[in-house]
C-alpha cells in the first residue's frame, strides 16, 4: 500500500516538470519570436532615419535653390554713372563721357578703384552683384548690395569622404573683382554638380515677338565682354544633381528658372 503511493506520487511529479525537448522547444520559439520582433523595429529605425535624411536632402536642396533664385533675380549691372568700371566699348567710343566723369569723380572721392558690377556666369559657377543682402547682425555697416557667387568646391563630408560642395561666397565690400573676396561657407554638403544656364533673347525688336524666337540657352555670360556689355540675361536655369542616396539609390535632378528684374544698365 505504501509502495504504491510512493509510485503514484513520484509519476505526479514527472507529470508536473518539462522535459529538456520541452525547453529547447520553447526556447527555439521564444528566439525566433525575439529575431522577429527585432527584425522590424530594426526595419522600422531605419526607415525612419531613411525619411529623416530623405526630408533634410530635400529641405537643403528647396532652401538653396530658393535663395539661389531670390539673389540671382535681384542681380544688377551698373556703368560709370554708378562708380563702376565703363561699359565694354564705351571707353572707345567716347560714349556718355560726363557719366563716366562723374563715376571717376564719385571713385576719387571714395579714394577706390572703380566697382565691377555685372554678372560672370559659367556652366558651373555665377558670380554677380545684386540688391539682395539682407542685414542680420545688429548694427552691421552694409546696405543691400552685395558681391554673391555660386560655385562647387572639393572638401571633407562629416564622416570624412571627400565630396563635391555647393559653396556660396558674399562681400558686401564692393570692390574691381567680383569673383574674389567675401566670406565662403557650405550651402549643400555633397552635390554632385550644378548647372547654370542663361537665356539670350538676341537683339531686341520692339514691337515684334521675333526675339522670342530667336532666343536660346547659353552656357556662358559675362558682361565684361562687348557681347553682353550692359544687360543681363531675363532668365537663368538652375540645374542641381544630388548623388544617389543609399547604395541602390540613383541620381537625383533638380531644376528651377529665375526672373532678373533689371536686365538693362542702371539709368537712376
Amino acid at each position: 500500500m505504501r509502495t504504491s503511493r510512493t509510485h503514484h506520487a513520484r509519476r505526479a511529479g514527472a507529470a508536473a516538470g518539462f522535459t529538456l525537448v520541452e525547453v529547447l522547444i520553447a526556447v527555439s520559439i521564444m528566439a525566433a519570436i525575439t529575431v522577429v520582433v527585432w527584425a522590424s523595429v530594426s526595419n522600422m529605425f531605419e526607415t525612419r532615419d531613411f525619411m529623416e535624411e530623405r526630408y533634410e536632402r530635400f529641405q537643403i536642396v528647396r532652401l538653396s535653390m530658393n535663395r539661389m533664385a531670390t539673389e540671382i533675380g535681384g542681380a544688377y549691372v551698373a556703368g560709370a554713372a554708378h562708380g563702376g568700371e565703363p561699359l565694354p566699348g564705351e571707353e572707345e567710343t567716347g560714349q556718355d563721357e560726363e557719366e563716366e566723369e562723374e563715376g571717376a569723380q564719385r571713385a576719387r572721392r571714395n579714394y577706390r578703384e572703380p566697382v565691377q558690377f555685372g554678372l560672370i556666369g559659367r556652366a558651373d559657377r555665377i558670380d554677380f552683384t545684386s540688391f539682395s543682402h539682407v542685414r542680420t547682425i545688429e548694427g552691421e555697416r552694409a546696405s543691400h548690395h552685395a558681391e554673391i557667387g555660386y560655385f562647387v568646391r572639393r572638401g571633407r563630408s562629416e564622416d570624412g569622404r571627400t565630396v563635391s560642395q555647393l559653396m556660396r561666397r558674399s562681400d558686401t565690400t564692393l570692390d574691381d573683382n567680383i569673383t574674389r573676396g567675401g566670406t565662403i561657407y557650405v550651402m549643400v554638403p555633397e552635390i554632385e554638380s550644378i548647372k547654370f544656364e542663361y537665356w539670350d533673347s538676341g537683339e531686341v525688336q520692339l514691337g515684334t515677338t521675333k526675339e522670342i524666337a530667336q532666343g536660346r540657352w547659353v552656357s556662358d555670360w559675362d558682361t565684361t565682354r562687348r557681347q553682353f556689355a550692359g544687360r543681363l540675361p531675363p532668365r537663368v536655369r538652375i540645374t542641381m544633381v544630388l548623388p544617389p542616396q543609399g547604395p541602390r539609390g540613383l541620381k537625383e535632378s533638380f531644376t528651377t528658372q529665375t526672373q532678373i528684374a533689371m536686365t538693362e544698365v542702371l539709368e537712376f
